[in-house]
């Protein structure tokens, strides 16, 4: 290892509850994980807050120690559910202000953070700040604006914010997009001849079921309302097409619950990340139903889940949407028109009715994630963005 990569620190300011249900809590890890591996020093700072999970966070995420993470105090009021929207913005100064303690004690340059809040209050502090911006709404405030224009560097996770940023004058170098990805060796857990078999035994389900499996949150952008409205005009026989949502918070899940009562609809609930993995080999194929009706879906996002499923090697069926066509094509998944239940139960009994119509795109899929959508490419990538500018 060189000098200059000795010399690279980066501290990663999250005001999040860690570890988390949330997707945010596995990508801020991995990122710091991957980061590391670059021969960076790296220091992740979060707030002490309430918190029913109480696993170790390395654990938790199955991440190398290979950084430091220190918890600070903060007024914790979300935890609480106190105050609303004031008390996330008490919290934020709070969590803000006992965090710069640990930043004024050390000699370093390079601040990281995906919060609007500490990226508008560090960025009036230090130039040398790094946004990293996952979703953007229809009217900035004066705290976006002033984000990304005082910040040194923004990272997105698609054009479709990319483009939004440019048009107000943010200037294009001063962007990187780098997109969510997936632990490549994941993939390696499973043999391929008895992945699927292995799968449901250690989730105890059928064997001979065909079983289609979406993995992710219930809010209403993600789109799984549309696959359980499918999930009913898939069968009426209890021994045919199966559909397990798996995920989702307390509340989405029992709204779903009590809406839908289908003997093919399983709604699994959360489930630690260790198992998703086990979820996508158990399945026959896989859905990304992301809804068009909402900008966040249609053109910002960046999911997870979609890298997770390529690394699978299983068929995908993902709703026609630009923010989803920036990664997929016709060569490694099959679309459904969005918001259509209709159009995903087409697709879906095309697909298991002629599996080998698929192979060749699973193969694709598979190959386009591990050369382009590993946490180390990303990492790369967003080391080159910052350190080319201070070396």
């Amino acid at each position: 290892m060189t000098k200059s990569m000795i010399m690279k620190k980066i501290i990663y300011i999250a005001n999040i509850r860690m570890p988390t249900e949330k997707a945010h809590g596995l990508q801020i890890m991995k990122t710091c994980e991957a980061l590391a591996r670059q021969g960076i020093e790296v220091q992740l700072i979060i707030p002490r807050r309430l918190n029913n999970l109480k696993d170790d966070i390395f654990n938790f995420y199955n991440a190398e120690k290979n950084f430091i993470i220190t918890k600070v105090w903060c007024l914790d009021l979300i935890s609480l559910n106190i105050f609303g929207r004031l008390g996330y913005w008490i919290e934020s100064w709070t969590f803000y202000n006992a965090a710069l303690k640990i930043l004024k004690e050390n000699a370093v340059s390079i601040y990281y953070t995906r919060d609007l809040p500490i990226a508008f209050w560090l960025s009036k502090k230090n130039s040398k700040v790094y946004y990293e911006i996952h979703s953007l709404p229809d009217n900035p405030t004066i705290f976006h604006r002033q984000s990304w224009y005082r910040c040194w560097g923004l990272v997105v996770i698609s054009n479709g914010i990319k483009k939004y940023l440019e048009s107000y004058g943010v200037a294009p170098e001063k962007i990187l997009i780098a997109r969510d990805a997936v632990d490549v060796e994941q993939s390696m857990n499973f043999s391929d001849e008895n992945s699927r078999r292995q799968a449901r035994e250690l989730l105890q389900l059928p064997i001979n079921q065909k079983i289609v499996v979406y993995t992710g949150h219930l809010y209403k952008w993600k789109g799984a309302e549309i696959l359980a409205e499918a999930a009913g005009k898939l069968s009426n026989d209890i021994n045919d097409i199966h559909v397990y949502l798996v995920g989702g918070t307390k509340k989405d899940i029992a709204i779903f619950r009590k809406k839908y009562h289908l003997l093919n609809l399983h709604i699994v609930g959360w489930t630690p990340h260790r198992l998703i993995v086990v979820w996508h080999q158990s399945s026959d194929l896989l859905v990304i139903p992301t809804s068009g009706e909402e900008k966040i879906g249609r053109i910002y996002t960046s999911p997870l889940k979609l890298f997770e499923y390529m690394i699978a090697k299983r068929p995908i069926v993902a709703s026609d949407i630009p923010a989803l066509r920036e990664i997929l094509d016709e060569t490694m998944a099959t679309f459904f028109a969005p918001d259509n239940p209709n159009s995903l139960v087409e697709q879906i009994q095309l697909i298991l009715s002629s599996p080998k119509k698929a192979e060749k795109k699973v193969v694709h899929a598979y190959e386009e994630v591990k050369r382009k959508y590993s946490w180390g490419e990303r990492a790369k990538l967003i080391n080159d963005f910052i350190f080319a500018k201070h070396e």
